[in-house]
């Protein structure tokens, strides 16, 4: 009989590792029908659930799996787990904590527990629970990629450095790390990890994903090294397999912004008069690659705020809150919806280590929600990132990202985003007017000071010279643009479209 179950419970991890969760839930089911407190099998399907990003049904089998094993510490770090990726830090913490009083050596749970500190700007306990799970096992990758996100973020490029090497040697083909090598070094110094990277695509039998991640990598280098036409090609290479590999749809996106728009068109701003709070949130909003990192170490070098980063706390609840809760046909907002909005973001922002009266919030698809914001926040900032289109482009075109959507990575689909963002910032725009300030990424560049100095005036701050010298600001970078935004203002990213116009006339060219 024992014998027939975990032979049963074999097939079942088989289907499970194998992306086939209909089976999955077949097969547990017919288990759970005469073993119903089979708590193996109960965290089996919670995880099923979880990885279809059903997070509400999975948090029911995982508790239930608890209830009956309280040992059960894979359960119970999968449940911290679900809490995290629904944004419910406090839960996620509270969980952490029991599967490590189960079991304080517990890898998993040090290394996710660890990355929940990080996502909670609390940045020195994320390294000293990393640090542990190295301590006990010092060959998984994925506690060495979450140090190396940790010290990447924080400046220490060196240390970040030594992770991905070590996970180089451990396994070649996790060309991830290569990738986040590439944008911490400069390949005019050295040109060992380039060939590295060449011989790799060669020699080894590599993904899709493991291809894409040394495209890109290996299209740095070549920048860097002033090789535009190589790293073109494989800029090009990068992107079209990236796209081909990717199931997502812009129509969604463009969508999106519609029913947005249809939602606030007619709506009396005026009328709300929800009371803010003693935090005042400054949203930083634009492209990817518009500024918007450069602009949050400058703000948040003042002594009154503390930048948080892409928190992405705003996007997600507004998709789960109110987007999916509309009849668009019949749109209505009311202030319950806010309330229970506003609510929930500031209990996620009370989870940081605040201590200003100001925090910086530069998650960058915010510049859908500023009909939201402001009605949650009336007295909140919004700085809006400006840079030229055609730079702004090749720059998201020649990069990675870990979140952005499939339009990234292919010319038509880029334009098609670009134009729907402008779109919908020109409608924000008529709407609040100089309630949104915009900054120019190029100006600021070439007059610092006296741009800086309207910025914080719009903020409601004194002068700072802390924001001129913003190189020594100590807040966390999880951006591409981690290395840019501490070198303090430099030049050489405008105008470098010019650097491959020249090899496709027909890049952009619709703008």
């Amino acid at each position: 009989m024992v014998k027939n179950l975990n032979n049963q419970i074999k097939i079942i991890i088989n289907y499970f590792n194998s992306g086939n969760f209909n089976k999955v839930f077949e097969l547990s089911n017919n288990i759970l029908k005469n073993d119903p407190e089979n708590d193996f099998i109960l965290n089996l399907v919670g995880l099923s659930y979880q990885k279809l990003q059903n997070f509400y049904k999975a948090e029911g089998f995982f508790i239930k799996a608890i209830r009956i094993n309280k040992e059960n510490i894979n359960a119970a770090t999968n449940l911290a787990n679900n809490y995290k990726y629904i944004l419910n830090y406090k839960k996620s913490e509270e969980y952490y904590k029991f599967a490590l009083n189960i079991n304080s050596n517990h890898v998993i749970a040090l290394i996710n527990f660890g990355n929940l500190k990080f996502l909670t700007a609390k940045y020195d306990e994320a390294v000293d629970l990393l640090k542990k799970a190295e301590t006990l096992n010092s060959k998984l990758v994925p506690t060495l990629v979450n140090l190396a996100i940790v010290y990447q973020s924080l400046g220490n490029f060196k240390e970040a450095i030594n992770c991905l090497e070590k996970i180089n040697k451990l396994d070649p083909a996790f060309t991830r790390a290569d990738k986040m090598k590439s944008m911490l070094i400069n390949y005019n110094d050295q040109n060992d990890h380039l060939e590295k990277m060449k011989q790799k695509i060669v020699e080894l039998d590599l993904s899709d994903v493991q291809k894409v991640y040394l495209y890109f990598a290996i299209s740095k280098a070549y920048e860097d090294k002033k090789n535009y036409k190589n790293a073109f090609d494989f800029m090009k290479k990068g992107n079209d397999l990236k796209y081909k590999i990717s199931n997502q749809n812009i129509k969604l996106e463009l969508e999106k912004s519609k029913k947005i728009k249809k939602v606030f068109a007619n709506y009396k701003f005026e009328n709300n008069s929800i009371n803010t709070g003693e935090k005042i949130p400054i949203f930083i909003i634009g492209l990817p690659r518009s500024g918007t990192s450069l602009i949050e170490q400058i703000v948040s070098a003042h002594s009154q705020v503390t930048g948080l980063g892409e928190i992405n706390i705003f996007n997600n609840i507004s998709n789960n809150e109110f987007l999916e809760k509309q009849t668009y046909d019949n749109c209505n907002i009311n202030l319950v919806n806010t309330s229970n909005l506003k609510k929930k973001y500031t209990e996620i922002v009370e989870c940081f280590d605040l201590k200003t009266n100001f925090f910086t919030d530069k998650t960058l698809l915010n510049f859908n929600w500023i009909g939201m914001i402001k009605l949650c926040f009336p007295n909140a900032k919004i700085i809006h990132c400006k840079r030229n289109k055609k730079d702004n482009l090749l720059s998201i075109f020649k990069n990675l990202f870990d979140h952005e959507g499939v339009w990234c990575y292919n010319e038509k689909t880029l334009i098609q985003y670009y134009k729907n963002y402008i779109d919908i910032i020109t409608f924000w725009k008529k709407l609040f007017g100089k309630e949104i300030y915009e900054i120019e990424y190029e100006e600021l560049i070439k007059n610092p000071k006296p741009n800086i100095e309207n910025l914080l005036k719009f903020c409601n701050l004194e002068w700072d010279n802390r924001c001129l010298d913003f190189k020594n600001n100590k807040s966390a970078i999880n951006t591409l643009s981690v290395k840019q935004a501490r070198n303090g203002f430099y030049n050489s990213s405008i105008n470098s479209f010019s650097n491959y116009v020249n090899l496709d006339k027909e890049l952009f060219k619709e703008l």
